[in-house]
């Protein structure tokens, strides 16, 4: 295993020479992916190339989940592909969470075969201050950035209902509240133009926000549905790279889908 610890990459990576690359992001938590089951680990590296990838909140990566360059996924990425000659036809990248919504974003600007992006976000969302209680204070920042300028988001809405939610670990209403009330059409994650396959993975029971909903709207306004494919589970919780159903439902997926 090889770490890599700089600004312009932080990560680990597994190499396993001529195989295909696989690019991992986990969730709002922040530094390197946590919580991938020994199944999932074991099976990618027996046949791939693993990069774990973190992109804020360590090192001299972004101290906020608030504009993380684009360009850092790209250049990390781009850096282990020129490195083992890996092209882009063999590119998997798998995002949890708000890696999910990363993921989903890349597809707009990394070229890639397959995007696997569990319980995501169809939408950019507005970034996580480094002080979370401060979020009500701060001036709202998108989560993502490219050439200095803020992807256009969602800005969240507290009301005394999705506060009461939240009260109980569940952030759900706060996400929908948000997207009713402040609504911007222009922070919907546009799909047409990516020309690799696309895994959703949403959860029946979603209580950080509504994936299931979310996926179906990315779906929906999707021109070319016949690349993506959208697995609900009845599942609780967001560790969908531990969970031994939503693990399965990967690895199925993987195998039939990579030469």
């Amino acid at each position: 295993m090889e770490q890599y610890r700089s600004k312009k990459i932080y990560a680990d990576f597994y190499e396993n020479e001529g195989k295909p690359l696989v690019v991992i992001m986990s969730g709002s938590l922040p530094g390197l992916p946590t919580n991938i089951s020994d199944d999932l680990l074991n099976y990618l590296k027996q046949n791939f190339n693993i990069l774990f990838l973190a992109y804020y909140g360590i090192g001299e990566l972004p101290k906020s989940l608030e504009m993380v360059p684009i360009e850092y996924f790209e250049n990390a990425i781009n850096f282990i592909k020129e490195k083992q000659n890996i092209p882009d036809d063999k590119v998997i990248i798998i995002g949890q969470s708000k890696g999910g919504e990363a993921a989903l974003v890349l597809t707009n600007y990394i070229k890639s075969a397959i995007t696997i992006a569990t319980v995501p976000s169809s939408y950019v969302f507005q970034g996580l201050p480094e002080d979370l209680f401060s979020i009500y204070k701060v001036p709202p920042k998108s989560s993502w950035s490219f050439n200095n300028k803020e992807l256009p988001y969602i800005k969240f809405s507290f009301d005394e209902t999705s506060m009461n939610y939240a009260k109980n670990k569940n952030f759900c209403k706060c996400h929908e509240t948000s997207i009713e009330k402040n609504f911007n059409p222009d922070a919907l994650i546009n799909l047409d133009n990516y020309k690799g396959k696309v895994m959703l993975l949403s959860s029946e029971n979603d209580t950080y926000w509504p994936s299931k909903n979310m996926c179906n709207t990315l779906v929906k306004n999707s021109k070319s549905k016949d690349n993506i494919k959208h697995i609900p589970l009845n599942l609780e919780g967001h560790y969908f790279l531990w969970y031994k159903e939503s693990v399965s439902e990967i690895i199925s997926y993987l195998k039939t889908n990579v030469k």
